[in-house]
């Protein structure tokens, strides 16, 4: 497939760049657990997944949208200025979420931090989609790689000399936004048509397209954290600390699924667009497998070695629970190909046939995870978190054979 002149550069920034996004919460979990002990890690991890999860009120999930907006059907001044209001939402949500829950003050404090972290995320990822629509996903990659590394620096130095979360916090976010308004933009001043301006003509539109795909996402992150939500009521800070240093490996399958996906949304994009129906399905069947194939290895790389790993890395006794792992690497390889069928029909603009799926796993979900959190602690959340995929992964799946099945057919007939 032709990824276009920027291809080379395309795909190695674009790994390098996802390399130290995924790897960044790793890093911080490691130095938050080494620094300032369990219950601190359990702090941060609990706050960085909620942060995480509105995030995509920031985003209102317009990226497979607008980086696939290669006719260029709206402007960059829709994106942006709709992008400005939902990042506004979402902090106002954020507030109301710290004032309403209980909690130790460092605890709600921390929480708004990440979650102010995150909405510059959503900053991020405007200029992210406007690089991919344009084929220089290349610049996405290298803005990230400077942000993940001023914003390690600062938070690991910040706490080692503090012992404060909070502390640690702030400058993770001043760091990050000093690389918005300097590196990023210095990207962004390379395009002569894409101009920063106020204009809403288009957000209803904007919002009408990707608005199956933001409920679909945004219960997608409920569907993993609501596992994470059941500890934090029912078992304490370490409990949640040890889940989640657990669940990082998952991740790993993600990641390199990423590599591969990311730079093949926009031609995956144009073979639809064309009519290449044939090559289109061949590429989705080839990606699953690779998926596969991941998880299979990540399964065999947990069960030898998994382990000993993690406790070296984290300090953290975890030989009991070797099952839960095995567990989480499964997870990681349905998680993915949820991930990446959901592209896939987005890609194909059928989106609103996401909404048959997402919300039937969240009840699902929603109702497992406190019954077995409950009763069996860790093993319950996994195990409420790998029932949740099987279900989405076997839908989704049949969303898009029936997608691919009725375009084969209109082609023929």
């Amino acid at each position: 497939m032709e990824l276009g002149k920027h291809a080379k550069a395309n795909v190695l920034w674009n790994m390098i760049g996802s390399i130290c996004e995924s790897a960044l919460n790793l890093v911080l979990m490691i130095v938050v657990n080494r620094v300032a002990g369990e219950a601190a890690g359990g702090i941060f991890t609990f706050s960085f997944s909620h942060a995480q999860m509105m995030y995509y009120l920031g985003t209102l999930e317009v990226r497979p949208i607008h980086s696939t907006d290669v006719r260029q059907k709206y402007r960059f001044a829709d994106y942006f200025s709709l992008r400005m209001v939902s990042c506004a939402m979402m902090i106002l949500v954020c507030l109301l979420y710290v004032f309403m829950t209980d909690g130790e003050p460092v605890k709600k404090h921390f929480m708004m931090l990440m979650c102010i972290y995150k909405m510059l995320d959503a900053v991020y990822d405007l200029f992210a989609s406007m690089f991919q629509q344009h084929g220089r996903i290349a610049f996405s990659g290298m803005v990230s790689t400077m942000r993940v590394c001023v914003v390690l620096v600062g938070f690991s130095a910040t706490l080692i000399l503090t012992k404060s979360l909070v502390a640690a916090g702030i400058v993770m976010v001043l760091a990050s936004l000093v690389i918005l308004l300097t590196f990023n933009m210095s990207k962004w001043h390379q395009f002569d048509d894409v101009p920063i301006c106020w204009q809403f003509s288009h957000a209803a539109e904007i919002v009408k397209s990707c608005f199956p795909l933001f409920v679909s996402v945004f219960v997608m992150l409920y569907i993993s954290n609501a596992p994470k939500y059941a500890i934090d009521r029912y078992c304490s800070n370490v409990v949640q600390n040890r889940y989640n240093i657990l669940f990082m490996p998952a991740f790993v399958i993600n990641l390199f699924s990423q590599f591969v996906l990311r730079p093949l949304l926009t031609p995956m994009a144009q073979l639809w667009n064309e009519g290449n129906y044939r090559l289109f399905r061949g590429n989705v069947v080839k990606m699953l497998l690779v998926i596969t194939l991941l998880t299979l290895f990540g399964v065999a790389a947990a069960w030898l070695l998994g382990i000993p790993i993690l406790e070296l890395v984290y300090g953290v006794p975890l030989a009991a629970e070797k099952g839960i792992l095995l567990l989480v690497m499964v997870y990681g390889g349905l998680n993915a190909v949820s991930v990446f069928l959901y592209d896939m029909i987005a890609v194909t603009r059928r989106q609103k046939w996401l909404l048959a799926a997402y919300p039937l796993v969240a009840v699902v979900v929603c109702i497992l995870s406190p019954i077995w959190v409950q009763k069996l602690e860790m093993m319950g959340a996994i195990l409420s978190s790998v029932a949740a995929q099987i279900l989405l992964s076997g839908i989704l799946l049949t969303i898009m054979i029936f997608v691919l099945y009725r375009s084969a057919e209109r082609k023929t007939s």
